[in-house]
């Protein structure tokens, strides 16, 4: 009965996160991205219905045990169920896509601590199905969950879990928004458009609403990001310089395959191995776009120059040719004045060459 009721009441709060899609009737709510992350206005609604349709076993079938092996044909149909609501550009997939994902493990995960752990043998779990998963894909489930290779990893990463002893009070909202909230702040000490490192991030989704640490082991890093940080700018690096954003590695450790911490899931170190350097370099890439330019027209300049010297090779040619035109009409010319005076009478030779020449 309380299973029942806690459904019920998750059903209801489901709805209420959807209730924006009224407003898609009239059109497409448009979202901003950032480095590959949904920001601004919109981009709420459009995680929630991503969290919504990822954990939906009937678009995206959950006896695929990984996500990469989950059919493109499936992915495609609910990247095109979700863009008749958002209106976003079609390199922003692979974000959505990684929400989906999201999604679609945690929904695993949830139906395996509601569904599974609670139950000893294969038949309790299998009687015991959820109604909102099919069968056949269920009982893959229950075999892949009782596989002993999988309870050793499940195993493995409990351990992990629990030696993550600092907790972040970000809450739903991205690190990305945080990001940007960070460098909205009025009170903030950095050129306009500069964006948030890595240790402002951590400082504003590790402390609690009053501006202390969420616990010693988070206060104790702040304190050693701040220490090398300050160590760094006697030594004339800027504050907000990506020479700083690397202290949060030096002190938290290399990032781990497939996350960039304090950038949150949707972004990887293979995709995004320094964000705030690549916007930092935004200046050196417009240079970069300039040069090319020039380069451009410089080309354009040459292919120019080849087609007039061509032009001019030809009008050359032309000029030469009629130079020995010229020289051969003025050879016959000669050679019949000499024939006039050999064999002509004086009087018809004075008469021809009067007309003539």
């Amino acid at each position: 009965m309380a299973e029942e009721q806690e459904d019920a009441h998750r059903n209801v709060r489901e709805k209420a996160k959807l209730a924006f899609l009224g407003r898609t009737r009239v059109g497409k709510l448009p979202v901003s991205f950032r480095d590959g992350v949904a920001i601004g206005p919109n981009s709420t609604e459009l995680s929630a219905l991503a969290g919504r349709l990822g954990r939906d076993a009937n678009l995206l079938p959950f006896h695929f045990l990984k996500w990469p092996l989950v059919d493109i044909e499936y992915k495609d149909r609910v990247i095109m169920e979700i863009k008749q609501h958002f209106d976003f550009p079609d390199e922003c997939n692979k974000y959505v896509l990684k929400q989906l994902n999201a999604a679609w493990k945690d929904e695993k995960a949830d139906l395996k601590r509601e569904y599974f752990i609670p139950f000893a043998t294969r038949e309790d779990r299998i009687a015991n199905r959820p109604d909102k998963v099919p069968e056949d894909q269920w009982t893959v489930l229950v075999e892949y969950w009782e596989n002993p290779k999988t309870l050793e990893k499940a195993g493995k990463n409990i351990l992990n879990r629990k030696r993550h002893k600092i907790m972040h009070t970000g809450g739903s909202k991205s690190f990305m928004k945080h990001a940007v909230e960070i460098e909205e702040d009025p009170e903030r000490d950095a050129p306009l458009g500069t964006p948030a490192t890595r240790l402002e991030i951590f400082r504003k989704t590790h402390t609690r609403k009053d501006k202390t640490p969420i616990n010693e082991l988070a206060k104790e890093k702040m304190d050693q990001m701040k220490e090398l940080a300050d160590k760094a700018t006697e030594e004339g690096s800027s504050m907000y310089s990506t020479e700083h954003d690397d202290i949060f590695t030096q002190v938290m450790g290399p990032d781990s395959r497939g996350r960039k911490r304090c950038f949150g899931r949707a972004t990887f170190p293979r995709e995004l191995s320094n964000a705030t350097s690549n916007r930092d370099n935004a200046e050196v890439r417009s240079l970069k776009e300039k040069v090319v330019d020039v380069q451009e027209e410089l080309k354009s300049t040459k292919e120019e120059l080849k087609n007039t010297q061509e032009q001019f090779s030809d009008l050359k040619s032309t000029t030469n040719a009629l130079q020995d035109s010229l020289k051969a009409t003025m050879d016959e010319l000669a050679m019949m004045r000499g024939y006039f005076r050999l064999f002509l009478p004086d009087g018809v030779r004075k008469f021809l060459t009067h007309v003539i020449f």
